[in-house]
C-alpha cells in the first residue's frame, strides 16, 4: 500500500495516533459522515501506527482461545448495524455466516476476532482512509493556526516525519508492564511480557533445549491471560523430548489466595452497556468509585470460569498420574510437567546468577533467575531460581500522559511536566473550577451528554499497578493509574485535566483564543466514564460520539 507521503497533505483534518480497533471504528465512522456537508475529509483523516500492518494483540493468539464477548459488540454494530464494517458484514464477505450460525456460540475465537478486525482496516483503507504504517509517534507540538503538530519516526529507517493536524485522537492502547524488581534485569531473552508470548516462546524453549536438567518457569498474574499461558506452557514443555523421568516446574505466582472467577453474568454485564457511560459520567467521584469496586470482578485479576476449570482438571490429572506412578507398574506415561501455585506472593527482589551445573552427562555453564518472593500474610522471605520468568502482570495506560507533559500542548489543559500526579475531572467540574469562565465547553442538554451532573472526580488511582486481566474484550484495562514517581521529597503535585463526556480535552480559558484544535482520548478515560472505557464493550458507540463531536461546530 502506498504511503500517505505519495500524496502529500498540507494539514491534515485528523490525525489519529494509534491504530487499533477504537481508531479503527473511528474510520469506520467517519466514512459514514455525508462528505457533502461533514468538515472533516475522509482524504484528509490519516491515522499512524507502529506496527509495519495491521496487528491486534498478536502475542496472545493461542489456538482455541476465544472473546469474552459478544461478536454483536464489534466496531459498528451498536451504533449502525448496516455498517461494512461489522462482524456479520465480515462472515458473509467470507462465505462464513451459516457455518458461524451453525456454531452455536456468540463468542469467536480470538483468532478469527483478529482476522475480522483486519478485514475492516483493509476496508476503511480501501475507502480513503490513509494509514502510516510502521511509524512511532515522539512528539505533539503546537503547529500554529490553530494546529497540532505530530512528530513520529519511521521505524524502518529513523526518519522523522513531521504533520500538521487541525484535530487529534489519541488511542494509545496499552504497554507491557513488568514488576519493578524485574525491571532492574531487562532485557535478558528468558523473561517475556504475555503481550510478545507467542513470537517469544518458541525461541526461548529452544534456547533451554540444550539444558539437560528439568527446567523451571514462573508465571507472574493471576488474571486471564496469566492462566492461558500457564496452560499453553504446561502443554509445550509436556511435549517437548527430555530424559525419563524428568519433570519441569510450572509456578504460578499470585498475590491472592487463590485465582478467581470472572463474574460474567448478565445483569453484572450491565455494566459494560453504552448507555452506563453517561449514568458513571454523571456521578459523583466518590459514588463513581464505589461502582468500580462493586464491578472489579468482571474484569480485574479474574478468569474465565471455562479457563479455571481447565487449568483445574489438567492439575488434577497431573495427580492422578503421580499417584499411579508411586504404585508402580503404571501403564499410563506420566505427566512430564507439575503446575504449583504459589499464593499471597509478592515479587520483592530479583537477579541473574550465573551458576556452574554439574549433570550426570556434562557441565553446563548457565545462568538462572533468583527471585526473592514475600509472603503478603507472614512477611516471610523465600528465595527461588527458575529458568525463565513470563510476565502476565498487565499494561500502563500513561503513553499519551507523557506526550502531553513533554510538549508545549501541556500547559492549555493545566498540565504541568513535573507534576506526579494527574487525574481526570468531568466538565461540570471544569465549570466550576473556572467560576463559569468559557462556559461554551460543556453547554448543558437534556441527555446529559455534556456533562450536566455533579460533583468532581478525585480519581481511582494509587496503585502502584493493577493485576493482568489478559487481553480478551471484557478484559483488557489493566494499569490505569496516572501516577509518576518522582525522586526526592517535595511534595506531591496532582494536576487535574478536564475530559468532556464525549471524550474531548478541555483547554483552559488561560489557553486564550488561539487554542482551536480539539484533542480526544480512547482507552484512558475509566477514571470519568467507567469501566468500559478501555474495553472493547463501547468501541463502536464512542466512535460515532468523538466523530459527532468532531464535525459539529
Amino acid at each position: 500500500m502506498p504511503s500517505p507521503e505519495a500524496h502529500p497533505v498540507s494539514v491534515y483534518d485528523v490525525i489519529g495516533l494509534g491504530f487499533g480497533p477504537a481508531n479503527l471504528a473511528v474510520a469506520g465512522a467517519l466514512l459514514e459522515q455525508p462528505r457533502e456537508t461533514c468538515p472533516i475529509s475522509v482524504n484528509k483523516s490519516l491515522f499512524i501506527e507502529r506496527y509495519p500492518e495491521f496487528k491486534w494483540h498478536p502475542g496472545m493468539l493461542l489456538p482455541g482461545t476465544r472473546m469474552q464477548i459478544s461478536f454483536l459488540k464489534d466496531l459498528a454494530t451498536l451504533r449502525s448495524p448496516q455498517s461494512p464494517i461489522t462482524f456479520l458484514a465480515y462472515l458473509h464477505s467470507k462465505n462464513r455466516l451459516v457455518d458461524f450460525i451453525n456454531r452455536g456460540c456468540i463468542t469467536p475465537t480470538r483468532k478469527e476476532y483478529s482476522d475480522y478486525l483486519a478485514y475492516a482496516a483493509r476496508y476503511v483503507q480501501s475507502q480513503g482512509i490513509k494509514v502510516a504504517y510502521g511509524e512511532s509517534v515522539i512528539a505533539i507540538e503546537e503547529g500554529g493556526d490553530g494546529t497540532v503538530q505530530v512528530h513520529s519516526r519511521v521505524l524502518t529507517t529513523g526518519e522523522t516525519r513531521i504533520r500538521r493536524a487541525k484535530n487529534l485522537i489519541i488511542s494509545p492502547g496499552g504497554s507491557p508492564w513488568v514488576p519493578r524488581c524485574i525491571q532492574t534485569i531487562l532485557p535478558h531473552p528468558r523473561i517475556i511480557h504475555s503481550s510478545q508470548y507467542i513470537s517469544s516462546v518458541e525461541p526461548m524453549l529452544t534456547m533451554m533445549k540444550a539444558t539437560t536438567r528439568s527446567l523451571k518457569i514462573a508465571v507472574v498474574g493471576a488474571g486471564q491471560s496469566a492462566v492461558e499461558v500457564l496452560l499453553d506452557l504446561n502443554s509445550r514443555l509436556t511435549s517437548m523430548d527430555k530424559s525419563a523421568g524428568q519433570t519441569h516446574n510450572l509456578h504460578l505466582i499470585i498475590r491472592g489466595g487463590s485465582l478467581n472467577p470472572s463474574e460474567g453474568g448478565p445483569f453484572a454485564n450491565q455494566v459494560y452497556n453504552p448507555g452506563m457511560v453517561d449514568v458513571m459520567y454523571g456521578l459523583p467521584s466518590d459514588s463513581r468509585r464505589r461502582v468500580m469496586a462493586d464491578y472489579k470482578a468482571t474484569n480485574y485479576g479474574v478468569v474465565n470460569p471455562h479457563t479455571l476449570d481447565s487449568l483445574y482438571q489438567v492439575m488434577y490429572d497431573q495427580q492422578v498420574d503421580g499417584d499411579i506412578a508411586r504404585r508402580g507398574g503404571n501403564a499410563l506415561p506420566v505427566a512430564s510437567t507439575h503446575i504449583t501455585i504459589t499464593p499471597y506472593s509478592n515479587l520483592s527482589s530479583a537477579e541473574i546468577s550465573t551458576d556452574r551445573l554439574q549433570t550426570s552427562t556434562e557441565t553446563e555453564d548457565t545462568d538462572t533467575l533468583s527471585v526473592l518472593l514475600q509472603n503478603t500474610l507472614t512477611q516471610n522471605l523465600s528465595e527461588t531460581t527458575y529458568d525463565a520468568i513470563i510476565c502476565a502482570t498487565g499494561y500502563e495506560r500513561n503513553s499519551w500522559l507523557n506526550l502531553l507533559k513533554s510538549s508545549s500542548l501541556g500547559k492549555h489543559f493545566g498540565l504541568c511536566a513535573s507534576s506526579d500526579k494527574t487525574r481526570l475531572a468531568v466538565d461540570r467540574d471544569f465549570r466550576a473550577a473556572t467560576n463559569g469562565k468559557n462556559g461554551d465547553f460543556g453547554a448543558p442538554t437534556m441527555n446529559g451528554k455534556n456533562g450536566t451532573f455533579m460533583a468532581a472526580a478525585n480519581g481511582i488511582n494509587g496503585h502502584s499497578r493493577i493485576p493482568d486481566t489478559g487481553i480478551n474484550a471484557e478484559d483488557n484495562a489493566p494499569y490505569t493509574s496516572m501516577e509518576t514517581k518522582v525522586s526526592g521529597t517535595s511534595p506531591t503535585m496532582t494536576d487535574t485535566l478536564y475530559i468532556s463526556r464525549r471524550y474531548r480535552l478541555l483547554p483552559l480559558p488561560t489557553a486564550g483564543h488561539g487554542f482551536i484544535p480539539k484533542i480526544y482520548l480512547q482507552g484512558c478515560a475509566e477514571e470519568t466514564h467507567g469501566l468500559s472505557d478501555t474495553l472493547l464493550s463501547v468501541t463502536g458507540v464512542r466512535a460515532g460520539e468523538i466523530v459527532e463531536d468532531l464535525c459539529s461546530n
